[in-house]
């Protein structure tokens, strides 16, 4: 039998009830200094205030700067005590046990707590300078201190009201049935919890969000939070039922936000309180919490039952409870440790059976298709964080991340399509997703990669490489480079990190072994001697024999900017392969279409440099078109004068200026003769509009181009544009060939916006293509930027050398040469052990690991020793054909 609260005897137990008892009960911030605070004392017993404080944080700045000590003050059973600023108005005076200039003198934007030995007890108002009380009057309607405002939990009235100041009755919910005693209802964990996505007492379908009843129910307590973590994790605890109730449809563990002094993970408690749905958590909100034993509660494996229709279902069933993600688990990693700006800290994101696909790549937007992604992404996502905000740098559950190895680099890392194997923590629920709290630490055989670095790319036939490659704001001009026009900076801060950056990318365009390489985010200073592309060639080249060194493309006079932007594209290639035939600029549409509001009406976007090449000893003509389409994170006209500020059809801002720069593009790539290619980013997802303008657009579909726009001085649209409704028939070979490949990663959606397009004559001589998974797979931590990762290590090799992953394609357009016998591969590098490799999830190429191809070289880096064999690797296989090539 459930014992009650009269057997839990002050002599069996350990109390925290009084605590509990100690609230803010009243709030009045009234005209001039009529401003007061009443602190209530809801218990049976008086309390002497030990370890309290009455504290400010001016403009919820986060700071509790002013304190009052309330340390000796004496509040009786079921009284207030009121403190006033010295000149408040008579009738405020008249009630008040205390006046203060320093703690009350706040404003409607200033949070005020109770602190208890340093920590909030209980608070009103939110953090980040907004009104929550300005010219009101706030008067408490529940019994529970707690460390989150919720603004439901109290009745406004009118400025300069203080009608029951100074008294318990009329300020924090009195009793409602005439004195007499609560009654209180012995439940269960599971009870409480229910079946369904609420507790059955709460409905929130009618905005009940808090229980009538009152409950005492029991648990062993899992986890504690110490303190509270942003907004959403409030000072509490989880417990969880010793036996259950063999129901899997009802979890069997539950939050409690309340006090934790005297507690230890493994205490049995009592606890009483009402049930509330928390923004769709369902916690107990304690009244009184005793310690009746201790025991064990084993972790629980999540696994989906054969009912449960949606994944987040059975997180639901498991909400509260002390949990394992194991391999059989099926969770992958879909976002790897980075910042979350939801609760603005960092975290991990893992999901059921693979990646989170952007709704746009494989689906219209806006269409049922693209809908039921979103969906299926918010149904299989777990936020993985601990219980106190991280640190910068490595997640405080993995303390050895990042670490060196003994070899240059890593083989503590996470990358995106990782299989999670040994995650245990507690389930809750905040900002939308449910939230895994790690209670142990990961190694680095917690992640199973089912996703492998590779150290180069996995294509396979000789031709010509033609690779695109965003290199992530390469800016030389603050390290005695040629000046930026604009004179910004978007790049490396310091001279360390320049360096680095270089290191990085320059390794990554040795392995990447291409003859030509559309370059996006490098500087815009010019082709001279101090340019940012002649640094990073001359940084290149020192890596490679001379046969194998590249050039880089220049206008006729070797001078001048490409547009007006302060970064630019660029093209450098290898003389060995290719000569340079015809230089040229497309330059791209701009919109002048006039303010609305906040927009000035005038957007650009950067030129596509457009050079032709001649392939040595053929004559085969190849143009490659390299272009960086507008940003989806920019405004123009459309979006505020049309769209109204809305994201329509999740295709970001600017998606109009965007299709008339494909609608453009295509039509001046159909003057040209030859082969043709389009790469670059084009910051469109696989089926987002400019994607359908340049390759196939589907029957009876259409797209807008932007309004007002021109090439130069000559107008291309005016204010109402035709609709588009035909293609150019360009072929995205790498989605021919890995249709679940992807080049980016924003939030945990995967996608591609970096592209290799070629006309439909050229495909027929695609040898093979593909996406080279070695920066947006990996964490951002690895970049060579050093804000916010602390004292993370930084590695020279490859990995996360930029946000976006290199494409590479080879064409056979170098002729019928004989090709000679290639010489051994290198070893492939020692691996540590690993768990069984799973079946790559879907999102991840399924021809990126094959033991058995002797052509595949998998390596955890590109350290001098590899670099050098990479180099050497490079030069002995290509250089023979070269050989034939150029003396036949």
């Amino acid at each position: 039998m459930k014992k009650t609260i009269l057997y839990l005897s002050a002599s069996a137990i350990f109390s925290l009830a009084a605590h509990a008892d100690i609230l803010i009960s009243e709030y009045i911030e009234g005209s001039s200094f009529n401003k007061a605070i009443e602190i209530a004392n809801t218990g049976n017993e008086l309390v002497t205030l030990i370890g309290y404080e009455l504290a400010k944080s001016a403009n919820g700045n986060n700071e509790w700067a002013n304190r009052l000590p309330l340390d000796g003050i004496a509040i009786g059973a079921g009284d207030v005590f009121v403190l006033a600023h010295s000149d408040a108005n008579a009738d405020i005076l008249s009630n008040t046990d205390m006046t203060d200039t320093n703690v009350i003198s706040f404003n409607g934007d200033d949070p005020i707590a109770l602190l208890l030995n340093g920590d909030v007890h209980d608070i009103i108002g939110v953090m980040g300078d907004q009104n929550f009380g300005k010219d009101v009057t706030l008067v408490r309607q529940s019994r529970i201190a707690t460390t989150i405002y919720n603004e439901s939990d109290w009745l406004v009235k009118a400025k300069n009201n203080s009608d029951g100041l100074g008294s318990l009755d009329s300020s924090a919910g009195g009793s409602d049935n005439g004195g007499e005693p609560e009654t209180i209802i012995e439940s269960t964990i599971m009870a409480l919890q229910g079946n369904g996505w609420s507790s059955p007492y709460t409905d929130p379908t009618t905005e009940k969000y808090i229980s009538d009843e009152t409950f005492l129910i029991e648990g062993i307590v899992t986890a504690i939070q110490v303190n509270a973590l942003g907004n959403d994790l409030p000072q509490g605890f989880f417990i969880q039922d010793e036996l259950g109730d063999n129901d899997v449809t009802t979890s069997d563990g539950i939050y409690v936000s309340g006090f934790i002094v005297g507690l230890s993970i493994g205490d049995k408690v009592a606890v009483t309180g009402k049930v509330k749905e928390d923004y769709g958590w369902t916690k107990v909100q304690a009244t009184n919490v005793d310690v009746i034993g201790n025991g064990t509660i084993p972790v629980t494996n999540v696994r989906a039952a054969s009912d449960d229709n949606e994944f987040d279902f059975t997180l639901e069933r498991h909400e509260g409870m002390f949990v394992n993600i194991d391999q059989h688990a099926d969770m992958y990693v879909a976002r790897t440790y980075g910042f979350d700006y939801g609760p603005f800290r960092n975290n991990m994101v893992i999901a059921k059976a693979g990646l989170n696909l952007h709704p746009n790549q494989l689906n219209i937007p806006a269409s049922a298709g693209a809908n039921s992604q979103l969906d299926d992404n918010e149904d299989r996502r777990i936020i993985v964080e601990t219980m106190i905000k991280a640190p910068n740098g490595a997640p405080l559950w993995y303390p050895t991340f990042g670490q060196d190895d003994g070899t240059g680099t890593t083989n503590d890392y996470i990358r995106n399509g990782d299989l999670v194997n040994g995650l245990e923590g507690v389930l809750g629920y905040s900002y939308g997703d449910f939230r895994l709290y790690i209670t142990n630490q990961a190694d680095e055989f917690t992640f199973v990669h089912a996703n492998p670095r590779l150290s180069r790319p996995d294509v396979t036939g000789e031709g010509l490489r033609i690779a695109t490659f965003n290199v992530l704001n390469y800016f030389n001009s603050p390290f005695d480079g040629a000046e930026n026009p604009t004179g910004t900076n978007r790049g490396a801060t310091t001279y360390a990190e320049f360096e680095l950056q270089g290191d990085k990318i320059a390794a990554a365009i040795v392995a990447l072994d291409a003859d030509i390489i559309g370059l996006m985010e490098i500087e815009n200073n010019g082709f001279g001697d101090s340019s940012a592309v002649a640094h990073l060639v001359d940084k290149v080249n020192i890596l490679l024999p001379d046969v194998e060194q590249y050039a880089f493309v220049t206008s006729p006079d070797n001078a001048g900017f490409i547009g007006n932007d302060a970064i630019a594209n660029q093209v450098i290639y290898k003389p060995s392969m290719v000569t340079l035939d015809t230089y040229r600029i497309i330059k791209m549409p701009e919109q002048h279409a006039g303010q609305t509001g906040k927009e000035n009406g005038d957007n650009y976007q950067r030129d596509a440099i457009t050079p032709t090449f001649k392939v040595n000893d053929s004559e085969e003509l190849v143009t490659v078109s390299v272009n960086h389409f507008k940003s989806k994170g920019s405004t123009c006209w459309e979006d505020v004068a049309i769209q109204n500020g809305e994201d329509v059809g999740l295709q970001g801002s600017c998606e109009h200026l965007r299709v008339s720069a494909a609608q453009h593009l295509g039509n001046e790539m159909a003057l040209i003769a030859g082969n043709k290619l389009i790469i670059g980013d084009l910051n469109a997802y696989g089926q987002e509009d400019p994607l359908l303008v340049l390759t196939n657009m589907p029957e009876n579909h259409s797209v807008m181009p932007a309004r007002m726009t021109y090439i130069g001085d000559e107008p291309m649209a005016g204010s109402d544009p035709n609709a588009i409704s035909d293609s150019f028939g360009f072929v995205n070979v790498i989605s021919e060939q890995h249709p679940a490949a992807y080049s980016f990663i924003y939030n945990d959606t995967v996608g591609t916006l970096d592209y290799i397009l070629v006309d439909s004559e050229t495909a027929s001589k695609v040898v093979d293509a593909n996406v080279w998974h070695i920066n947006a797979s990996e964490s951002k931590l690895f970049e060579y930027s050093s804000k916010y990762t602390a004292d993370l290590a930084k590695y020279p090799d490859l990995f996360r050398s930029s946000d976006h992953e290199p494409a590479i394609v080879i064409l056979d357009v170098l002729g019928d040469a004989d090709q000679p016998d290639q010489p051994d591969q290198p070893d492939q590098p020692d691996q540590p052990d690993q768990p069984d490799q799973p079946t790559p999830p879907s999102g991840t190429d399924d021809t990126t690991s094959n033991d058995d191809d002797e052509d595949e070289w998998y390596g955890g880096s590109t350290g001098s020793l590899s670099l050098s064999l990479l180099t050497g690797f490079a030069f002995f296989r290509r250089f023979g054909q070269r050989y034939i090539k150029m003396n036949r």
